[in-house]
């Protein structure tokens, strides 16, 4: 009997625990969010944030699946040494507690200078206290702990504290998007702080019968309270955004105001919301622009504390395509512009435009707690966005794993039962209408199988996750050569550093949908996939030397999915798709990406 093609069990997709794995993280996530939202109400609905707080780490711990959740503040020594102190703590049911005594509760920062340093500098820290090597910071560590998660807090740019998640019962490393989600949890703790010394100024002031500064103050917190509690239950970020930024506008009594917001995927800088003269409308100038090679980028990309801009001393190069145009029809003469910072990494900026001399905004409580809630906006924005995405990723597994266990196998025993029938005496007579009807069954048979196995490889979900666009491409090009008919080769003319996995599995994709429409049906003697790197963009392309195309490309994509496909992912990941053909003289597929700014 002939040897038939079998789809045999290739590790091509991840092991069930792979997949629980993944899908517990999401879960995780999911928990995390939903907890954070909860602890941002009780903080807003809490006379005293204070007493509130361990209720709100229980509630986070317990989302987190932790064994402790503690909260450490800032604090100086009588000698001046910086200090951590803990204020206040959670523990899971049958988890030892910290030592109530005050020594032991308090942490000379100098004790682990390289921790404090990486949490100082807004980066989140992960670590099992026996790997740890700065000295006697038990208190810092916890009792009985073996991994710990350490989260930074800032107030206006100011560092004032920790949130610390430990695992006493096992040991158990926080992934990417778990450690996210924590930082989120974290930056709402921060801003019911805020809230509360805002609460503890207004006091002060009354005392004092500072009647102006009390009215400021109050009217800061009102704001904040409204805006807590919309971040709670808005889901949609340009809807809070301009609602936020027409409070403020309305505050500060300014002309026009704007929310930036960094997309890394197209890397660009985004309007998100505008306001001019108390109402919501489109920016009256360009409403994007580009990360790279831009001048908002050189001068404002590194900004960490709020700036005031004099609009009528400008110089000649503009900040942003089309604003000078702008201040100048609105008679403006002074913007302030504050960086919306997490952890330490700009994601964007809140804006403001005045026809006064405003310098005094920039030092506004109120401005602190706007920027502040923006930036939380945007992170949960974000996560919610990964999180979607990853789901999106793992249901494409799911399906995978279908065809590949289910339909694929079913034409593979297809195959192996007509080759069994082929021995048969009646089918081995030449000619003959059962032998023609039994290979006609076996070439569909066939076509289905390489059908399915085509799918299965467009819905592989880790294959670039494993070994990177490079190998990806090779093996592709490897896989879809078929001696004596096809060759399909890779060359590599430069691969980009630092490209996202999401973006390599896009590409991947329109590498993969590329060459099958090229095999299928081009009739090529040779396919070429390149990459080839320039000085501010990377360019992948597939080119055949088929038949061509006798129509326009838009009258094939009407008619088919593949190429309306291939357009829509390199536009998701802000690249520009183009597709080059003439009859007789072959298809070139290319995707043009901007390199990412370091």
């Amino acid at each position: 009997m002939a040897a038939n093609p079998t789809l045999l069990d290739t590790g091509e997709f991840p092991c069930t625990e792979e997949l629980t794995r993944i899908n517990e993280s999401l879960q995780g996530r999911e928990r995390l969010l939903t907890a954070t939202a909860r602890a941002s109400r009780l903080l807003l609905e809490a006379a005293d944030v204070r007493a509130a707080i361990p209720g709100v780490l229980g509630l986070i711990g317990e989302a987190a699946h932790v064994d402790r959740v503690a909260l450490m503040e800032t604090s100086t020594g009588p000698n001046g040494e910086p200090l951590l102190v803990l204020v206040s703590e959670w523990t899971a049911d049958g988890v030892a507690r910290s030592p109530h005594e005050p020594r032991a509760c308090t942490c000379d920062e100098r004790n682990f200078s390289e921790v404090c340093a990486e949490l100082r500098a807004g980066r989140s820290v992960c670590f099992s206290p026996g790997e740890t090597h700065d000295g006697n910071a038990s208190a810092f560590q916890g009792v009985g702990t073996r991994t710990k998660a350490v989260v930074p807090i800032f107030v206006a740019g100011e560092f004032i504290g920790v949130v610390s998640f430990d695992n006493t019962r096992q040991h158990r490393a926080v992934d990417a998007a778990e450690l996210a989600a924590l930082e989120t949890a974290a930056g709402v703790i921060g801003a019911a702080l805020h809230r509360e010394r805002l609460v503890d100024d207004v006091r002060h002031e009354r005392e004092h019968a500072a009647e102006e500064r009390f009215a400021e103050l109050a009217k800061a917190n009102a704001v904040i309270a409204g805006n807590l509690e919309r971040l709670a239950g808005e889901t949609d970020l340009h809807s809070f955004m301009g609602t936020m930024l027409l409070e403020a506008t309305r505050q500060f009594d300014a002309i026009s105001g704007a929310v930036i917001v960094l997309k890394d995927s197209a890397q660009e800088w985004r309007i998100i919301a505008h306001v001019r003269d108390g109402k919501l409308a489109d920016p009256q100038y360009a409403a994007r622009a580009p990360v790279a090679g831009s001048t908002f980028t050189e001068r404002y990309g590194e900004l960490r504390e709020p700036y005031y801009a004099d609009v009528a001393h400008e110089d000649e190069q503009e900040i942003w395509p089309g604003v000078r145009a702008f201040h100048r029809a609105e008679g403006a003469v002074g913007t302030v512009l504050y960086p919306l910072v997490f952890g330490a990494r700009s994601v964007g900026f809140f804006i403001l435009t005045f026809r006064r001399d405003a310098r005094d905004v920039q030092r506004s409580g109120l401005l602190v707690a706007l920027a502040q809630q923006a930036t939380l906006a945007v992170q949960l924005t974000r996560l919610a966005y990964s999180a979607k995405e990853a789901a999106v990723l793992m249901e494409r597994t799911r399906i995978g794993q279908e065809i590949h266990d289910g339909l694929a196998q079913a034409f593979t025993g297809i195959l192996m039962q007509l080759g069994a029938a082929e021995e048969f005496p009646s089918c081995k007579k030449r000619n003959s209408e059962l032998a023609i009807t039994l290979g006609r069954i076996r070439d569909l048979a066939r076509d289905g199988l390489a059908e399915a196995r085509r799918s299965v490889m467009a819905l592989r979900l880790d294959q670039t996750r494993r070994a990177g666009l490079e190998l990806a491409l090779r093996q592709l090009a490897d896989r879809s050569t078929v001696p004596g008919g096809v060759t399909c080769t890779f060359e590599g003319g430069g691969m980009i550093a630092g490209l996202k996995p999401e973006h390599e599995h896009e590409l991947l994709r329109i590498a993969q949908e590329a060459v099958s429409n090229a095999v299928r049906h081009a009739r090529p003697q040779n396919v070429r996939i390149t990459t080839a790197e320039e000085a501010a963009h990377w360019t992948m392309s597939i080119a055949d030397d088929g038949v061509g195309m006798e129509q326009r490309p838009e009258t094939y994509a009407r008619q088919g999915f593949g190429l309306s496909s291939m357009r829509q992912r390199a536009g998701a990941i802000g690249g520009e798709w183009l597709i080059e053909s003439q009859p007789g003289a072959g298809t070139r597929v290319s995707v043009r990406m901007a390199k990412r700014a370091s």
